[in-house]
């Protein structure tokens, strides 16, 4: 009897302990499903790592022909222009690739010349000059030659296109002046440039109210008039033994001009006369860029530095232990590219570099111009690679 009240015991206890977990599951399921939601809302989540910037699209290898130890440079630069990228490489050809795919739309073999500038386009051109002192025009479309005209000297610096005129600035410190359509020279200017040494690049001319602006080798900064290419004024405005080239091209900003160099002072100049106004302690070798708050340098300490609209330094961020080449506006930030081979991502506050892109060589660097066209980034590198990011 006790043996039968012992087990009763056991299976009483056994039921109620399963109708207890069976009402408290119903009454759950009903009453407490607002728990499950409040937990599911403070429930631990992955972190979402943030996208790459650097996302190449496509690479081209234009690497030419050379005795092993005797690495060509490259110091030209992309220009991308209405879905396409043009690109002059150091083997003499120049081609037009398409901007998303890469694919090569056309190449033109011209002569075994180099290339140390980016190709400019107007209407149904492009224009480029090489090392041997051509200038040649082509259908950017097709790539049909509509002209070619021997300059003097070495094409250096990009042309400029205004009002139907193509303006280059040559080697041996020369200003020529070209019908666009055509290539007939309407005046040249030539200046005596005492210096032997400079540092490899030209400062590229710009127009302002029929005027042309341009910095030499010497130094110095002259105006002239766009019909008749008169020299209005000249000014000094670096002073050395060598080394003292204009090498930025001019930049008109509030009716104020403004050149730098890597031997000189950033210098503020009145547009009319060329007076010297203001000097602000910071070397460069790009022309700086506009932003709505100001002015962006990048300068040879590897610095990238806001002016305010004034021209008072704002912030400053020291990005690389090179100097600063290039310089855009890319994916709510800015991109700058350096003497070291990289690629650097800043954000738009100027507080952090938010990626590195490393070109991969030791002898890698960035001499040419960036490109950004449709948020996408086009550059070259000095062991000639061409690359493109999206």
């Amino acid at each position: 009897m006790i043996f039968n009240n012992a087990v009763g015991s056991k299976s009483f206890l056994k039921e109620g302990k399963t109708l207890f977990l069976l009402i408290a599951t119903t009454l759950c399921f009903g009453s407490c499903s607002h728990l499950d939601n409040k937990w599911g809302e403070y429930s631990p989540k992955g972190i979402k790592p943030e996208a790459p910037i650097f996302v190449p699209a496509w690479i081209k290898n234009l690497d030419s022909d050379h005795v092993t130890g005797n690495l060509p440079i490259g110091l030209q630069g992309p220009t991308i222009f209405d879905g396409i990228v043009y690109m002059g490489s150091n083997s003499g050809a120049v081609a037009a690739y398409d901007l998303y795919n890469g694919r090569e739309i056309w190449n033109a073999f011209d002569s075994k010349s180099s290339f140390h500038s980016a190709p400019v386009v107007f209407g149904q051109l492009v224009a480029y000059g090489n090392v041997e002192g051509r200038l040649f025009a082509r259908d950017r479309l097709s790539g049909k030659l509509s002209y070619n005209v021997d300059l003097g000297g070495a094409v250096e610096g990009r042309p400029t296109y205004h009002s139907g005129r193509l303006i280059v600035h040559t080697r041996n410190h020369k200003i020529v002046c070209l019908d666009a359509l055509t290539g007939k020279i309407l005046w040249a200017y030539k200046r005596a440039v005492p210096f032997l040494t400079t540092l490899q690049r030209v400062s590229r001319p710009i127009v302002h109210d029929n005027q042309v602006y341009v910095g030499f080798a010497d130094g110095t900064v002259g105006s002239f008039s766009l019909e008749e290419g008169i020299l209005l004024w000249e000014r000094k405005v670096v002073d050395g033994p060598k080394f003292i080239d204009i090498d930025t091209r001019p930049l008109i900003y509030k009716n104020k001009l403004i050149v730098g160099s890597l031997a000189g002072a950033l210098t503020i100049m009145d547009i009319k006369g060329g007076i010297i106004l203001r000097k602000i302690p910071h070397q460069i070798s790009r022309t700086p860029l506009i932003v709505p708050e100001g002015l962006i340098i990048g300068n040879s300490e590897g610095e990238i530095v806001l002016l305010d609209e004034n021209l008072n330094e704002l912030k400053k961020l020291a990005i690389s232990d090179f100097a600063i080449t290039s310089i855009k506006s890319w994916k709510n930030g800015y991109v700058a590219g350096t003497t070291k081979g990289q690629l650097l991502s800043v954000n738009k506050e100027l507080t952090k570099v938010k990626e590195v892109f490393n070109f991969g060589h030791s002898s890698s660097a960035l001499f040419g111009d960036l490109a950004v066209d449709d948020g996408i980034l086009a550059a070259y590198s000095s062991r000639n690679r061409l690359y493109v990011f999206r």
